[in-house]
């Protein structure tokens, strides 16, 4: 199973925890990623995304959306004062996860004036750019059930309307029909779409 190195940490331990008990003698590799190649290049059975594949090979299937807020660590937001509008947020520093100009892209059609300044720190990986925001260093956007797993962090601009975005399980055509496959797939599915806003 491969998924991004944040969903693999926080997320799909609990879920593995159960598809162990359904199935004892399954054995499970989970590749964490946060590229998208990794299923075409038959590095894993199963992928679990946030965009939709377009491989024409491959079986997709939106099991649920997720939301996401701004999230810092308290410490920080004691130093700098908690903005009340997405104009405050401008002064601050972001945490970079991935691609600066992406989540500036991302961001600033969203009303949220940052520019390359803002993001002095951050990293490829998930996991290292949510270390960084929990160590005080500034602010980024995070699922809120991963946030609502760390201690010592606090949504910014608590009412402001939720990031959304899809969860996608994907897997080789053939490999659907595969009986292992086919379980874990669809006990994916199941436990994706309970936890998520489908």
């Amino acid at each position: 199973i491969t998924a991004s190195d944040i969903m693999s940490v926080y997320q799909l331990p609990p879920i593995l925890k159960l598809i162990r008990l359904a199935a004892p003698r399954l054995e499970i590799d989970v590749v964490a990623a946060n590229d998208i190649r990794d299923i075409q290049r038959r590095e894993a059975d199963i992928a679990i995304r946030h965009v939709r594949p377009t491989q024409p090979e491959l079986i997709a299937k939106l099991v649920g959306e997720m939301t996401a807020h701004f999230y810092a660590a308290s410490s920080y937001l004691d130093q700098v004062g908690r903005p009340r509008h997405e104009k405050d947020l401008a002064k601050l520093d972001f945490v970079a996860f991935g691609d600066v100009n992406t989540m500036i892209g991302f961001l600033n059609p969203a009303g949220i004036p940052v520019m390359a300044q803002n993001f002095r720190i951050g990293s490829k990986s998930g996991v290292v750019s949510w270390e960084l925001v929990r160590q005080g260093l500034g602010i980024s956007v995070m699922s809120d059930d991963v946030a609502e797993m760390t201690p010592g962090i606090e949504r910014v601009l608590p009412e402001r309307e939720a990031f959304k975005f899809p969860i996608w399980l994907a897997t080789h055509s053939e490999l659907r029909t595969t009986r292992r496959i086919r379980l874990v797939f669809d006990l994916l599915a199941e436990q994706l779409s309970s936890r998520t806003s489908s």
